[in-house]
């Protein structure tokens, strides 16, 4: 169930997203992920998406070659999945929004059995009221009923749950009433680094599954923190907006590293990006690249289930949402959206007409 939480933030983010990123290592990350609800539980259980690859030739709908998924397939079930390959090209593509792939590649190889799911209780007669009257004002009979019978099945689990699962659906009247301007300083739930009187706001919006956030630490951030932020010029507020579940867990673990090394954590999960999600299993991979910030399995599994830091997270997708984010990375500078600015020199620029 916290798992669907998981990616029910990842998708309020990923919808909101425009801009967002597609490449190789992202997508076959989330593909990992997310398998099950690619291709349905029936493909999930024998086969297991490998690796993407470039392909050249007369399969290839696109100038200059298209994309192949590695499929692992278990030895008896390849000759179905081969029959079904067509139909997997075309789930994988509907999935992300976007013609990913071309055609499927099978390797044989043995698929690990995925863990039982969890039977979940029957909502209350009071949920399903509640669930009811939310989404009364749904137009369409059909989304209505769907988003009736997906809010009483989260309703059942922890309050947090709902928020993840939910928020994105019936926020509108809350962030109406709130005004953003409040969003635009650090709140005081925000990381902030920096010294607290510095007089320039920057607030980075961020998915630790974006590539263009990773090339953002790399290349904007030394130079950020030597010139504004160390020399007590600029605080930097670090937002999540994850765009996948992934993200999301990678969210929670950097704050699951505490106040003190947050931003190291931040550093870390961005530096060895293509590490940890082009992994065979991406959520223990986290735990390995985090272990000398002293996330052990343990810890982690806590974090993962404490509902303040999944609230944390789901407060910083509303704030923005109430913004106006559509991409990772976004950059508001002394309460002015600048999106994804580019490179240190364009930020450079920015601050030289608006710094204080």
């Amino acid at each position: 169930m916290r798992e669907k939480g998981f990616r029910a933030i990842g998708n309020l983010a990923q919808k909101l997203t425009s801009g967002m990123a597609k490449g190789r290592d992202a997508s076959i990350a989330r593909l990992k992920v997310e398998w099950s609800a690619v291709v349905g539980a029936d493909l999930a259980r024998v086969t297991r998406p490998d690796a993407l690859l470039s392909t050249r030739g007369a399969r290839s709908s696109r100038a200059g070659g298209g994309k192949a998924l590695r499929l692992r397939v278990s030895g008896a079930a390849a000759l179905e999945v081969q029959h079904r390959s067509g139909q997997i090209v075309e789930r994988v593509n509907a999935y992300l929004g976007h013609r990913l792939i071309d055609e499927v590649r099978l390797v044989q190889g043995a698929i690990a059995a995925p863990p039982a799911r969890p039977k979940l209780a029957k909502p209350s007669i009071a949920t399903e009221r509640e669930i009811a009257g939310k989404v009364a004002a749904v137009e369409d009979p059909d989304l209505r009923a769907a988003l009736a019978r997906l809010g009483s099945r989260i309703g059942t689990g922890r309050r947090g749950l709902l928020i993840a699962g939910l928020g994105a659906l019936f926020l509108a009247d809350d962030l109406k009433a709130q005004s953003p301007a409040k969003f635009l300083d650090p709140l005081p739930d925000d990381h902030v680094l920096g010294k607290p009187d510095a007089p320039n706001i920057l607030i980075d919006y961020a998915s630790f599954t974006c590539p263009h956030c990773a090339n953002f630490n790399a290349a904007v951030m030394p130079v950020l923190r030597r010139d504004w932020i160390e020399t007590g010029k600029m605080r930097l507020v670090h937002r999540h907006f994850p765009s996948d579940a992934i993200a999301t867990r990678a969210s929670l673990l950097a704050e699951c590293s505490g106040p003190d090394k947050f931003f190291d954590a931040v550093d870390t999960l961005f530096r060895t990006q293509v590490q940890w999600m082009t992994a065979p299993d991406p959520a223990a991979e986290l735990l390995t690249v985090l272990a000398d910030l002293g996330v052990s399995p343990d810890a982690a599994a806590a974090c993962v289930a404490n509902d303040r830091l999944l609230d944390k997270v789901v407060n910083d997708v509303q704030s923005g949402q109430t913004l106006g984010v559509r991409f990772t990375p976004t950059v508001f500078i002394n309460e002015q959206n600048y999106g994804n600015p580019g490179g240190i020199d364009a930020i450079a620029d920015i601050l030289r007409q608006v710094g204080r």
